[in-house]
């Protein structure tokens, strides 16, 4: 893959972007996504063991196979954050946004640092709370940020049902979110499988996450089945 566009060019084509979480920080990993035709390799720093002295290799590996780089941090603490923007991501996504305050400020300490090495990083907010659905109608027209990841599993947590993602409730706060960035023609994207890719296609995502334990296992089903 040779990788022409910038991350907000693509997510702005009428073709669908899989984020794939890569699981940790093996560069064998990468080589293999790379070679399976990804095109984003999610960097996970607030759910898996990955180092910030992993993340340069990383993002290299990624970047030579022509692929983008996004990050997800464990916090919004500037200081961690410029850590992880000095490491040449394309896109930064930034857990449990709630208010428009945190969305500025996040934008300010971007700025700054793609300002200082002349290039654009993208930001990405997660939608992932009960607060954040009582904000989201401030949110979604907050130009601060660029785009949305919306976080089934932890506003599930969130609303006290425990994680679970079957409960109707879930899907209609979902849905009640992804009205409201319809409504200001804001792109985002969830969670997916190839079960569930039209649908959220059919309802405006621009990308979807998945895990490469998820391809893995899918791909392994598929290629070991007995005839």
């Amino acid at each position: 893959m040779n990788k022409t566009l910038t991350l907000q060019e693509r997510l702005q084509s009428d073709e669908l972007l899989w984020m794939v979480n890569a699981g940790g920080s093996s560069i064998d990993v990468i080589d293999s996504l790379a070679r399976a035709g990804a095109e984003c390799v999610f960097i996970d720093c607030e759910r898996t063991a990955i180092n910030i002295e992993s993340i340069t290799p990383m993002v290299r590996t990624i970047h030579a196979h022509g692929m983008f780089a996004v990050l997800r941090s464990e916090s919004l603490q500037p200081e961690v954050l410029i850590r992880y923007l000095d490491r040449g991501i394309d896109g930064l996504i930034s857990p449990h946004i709630e208010t428009t305050s945190q969305l500025q400020m996040i934008s300010e300490v971007v700025d700054y640092v793609g300002s200082s090495q002349s290039r654009t990083i993208f930001k990405i907010a997660q939608i992932e709370s009960v607060q954040a659905l009582e904000n989201i109608a401030n949110l979604s027209i907050d130009q601060s940020t660029d785009t949305f990841l919306i976080g089934p599993n932890d506003l599930s947590h969130s609303l006290g049902l425990k994680g679970s993602q079957t409960d109707p409730l879930l899907w209609q706060k979902v849905d009640e979110v992804i009205s409201a960035l319809n409504q200001q023609t804001r792109t985002w994207g969830i969670p997916g499988n190839p079960q569930t890719a039209s649908n959220w296609v059919n309802k405006g995502a621009s990308f979807l996450y998945c895990s490469v334990d998820q391809i893995l296992k899918l791909g392994y089903a598929n290629f070991c089945k007995k005839n």
